[in-house]
């Protein structure tokens, strides 16, 4: 666990990259504006609409902590739903403040070993997370993009290319995945032939390359053994996935109604947004910082008004992004303190019985 450890400090240090991406996004969204009119702006919004975009949010990590819970005790684990909570926190704020979201899934296999649970079977678990996770994100920005095409279309050719990629990326590396649970041998067989070429052009580590692929490969027959076993488990996390997903693509929606227009309906921004966070995803950026601040003004301008569109871009990404991470943040360093204390309580707790016990053992020798 000695690298998990590592990694914590790694992805600690990636936080400066986020923070400074930060700063210079809403430096150059705003810098032409008069704060005080977008705090006068804001501050007349219903309050009511902002708390249902931050229930949304709840209900995204909710979501994701359920399946987690569903497929450990089908696994025959017994964790409770704090536990899992645990798990989606740390998942998405290690997640958000990391290039590409690399550190979450660490992270929370990292937790996972903690609770005792299996580094084989966390795998797993994360593993079909993140399939249904690809699924669903590909499957919203198609008919996201298919809906709303009359809108979109001839009005976000600046996001054009980005969604194109978005869409090829994340649908190569699902694919991949697919490939490497249900037709591994076939994979082996490619392998093989991309190893004799690596050995063709002298490149030293190929052999070594391919023992950690056909490793990779064969733990990743237990988890396609698992998905083909449990077919009513796997629709019900392809469900609550799909609650999840719709969740947090519905933020801007419930923003649009805090500025107390109801012109559109929630279907709309949902579709919009599914195509806005495909766009943005292949982009190795913290959160996408940045890149989704961009692509929120371009693509939202078709929904929302002009004079009211970066207050809205802030709010939507305050309340869906930094508001929880933040939060998220706070609840891991809670949980590291209280972490902490209880392993120092423990440690003094032993040292006392140790200590009474061998007070105890000379008593009965002195009475002897």
């Amino acid at each position: 666990m000695k690298d998990y450890k590592n990694l914590f400090f790694k992805i600690l240090k990636n936080g400066g990259l986020f923070l400074i991406l930060i700063v210079f996004t809403f430096y150059f969204v705003f810098r032409g504006m008069d704060l005080n009119t977008v705090v006068t702006t804001i501050s007349k919004t219903n309050v009511f609409y902002l708390l249902i975009g931050a229930l949304c949010m709840c209900i995204f990590l909710l979501c994701e902590a359920s399946n987690f819970r569903r497929n450990l005790t089908a696994l025959g684990y017994k964790t409770s739903l704090k536990q899992c909570i645990n798990y989606s926190v740390q998942g998405f704020f290690f997640s958000s403040i990391t290039p590409s979201a690399s550190g979450g899934q660490p992270m929370q296999a990292y937790q996972m070993y903690k609770d005792d649970i299996k580094i084989s079977h966390s795998t797993l678990v994360l593993f079909v997370e993140f399939i249904f996770f690809q699924t669903v994100t590909i499957m919203y920005a198609i008919i996201g993009f298919g809906t709303q095409y009359s809108l979109l279309n001839g009005k976000i050719n600046s996001l054009m290319i980005l969604f194109i990629l978005g869409i090829v990326f994340n649908f190569a590396v699902l694919v991949a995945f697919i490939l490497v649970l249900f037709h591994s041998e076939k994979v082996k067989k490619l392998l093989n032939i991309v190893v004799r070429f690596l050995k063709f052009c002298k490149f030293k580590k190929a052999d070594m390359i391919k023992e950690k692929v056909d490793s990779i490969i064969d733990d990743y027959k237990e988890c396609a053994m698992y998905i083909v076993k449990n077919k009513g488990i796997m629709f019900k996390t392809f469900i609550t996935k799909c609650v999840q997903i719709f969740a947090i693509h519905s933020v801007p929606y419930w923003i649009y109604r805090s500025f107390g227009f109801n012109e559109y309906s929630i279907f709309m921004f949902v579709g919009v947004q599914a195509v806005l966070f495909i766009s943005v995803s292949a982009l190795p950026l913290p959160g996408s910082v940045g890149a989704s601040e961009s692509g929120f003004l371009i693509l939202f301008k078709l929904l929302f008004p002009a004079s009211v569109l970066n207050e809205a871009m802030l709010l939507s990404r305050g309340v869906s992004f930094y508001l929880f991470v933040f939060l998220c943040g706070i609840f891991i360093l809670v949980k590291y303190a209280s972490d902490t204390r209880a392993k120092r309580l423990a440690k003094l707790q032993a040292a006392k019985e140790a200590a009474e016990k061998k007070v105890y053992k000379k008593r009965v020798v002195q009475q002897i």
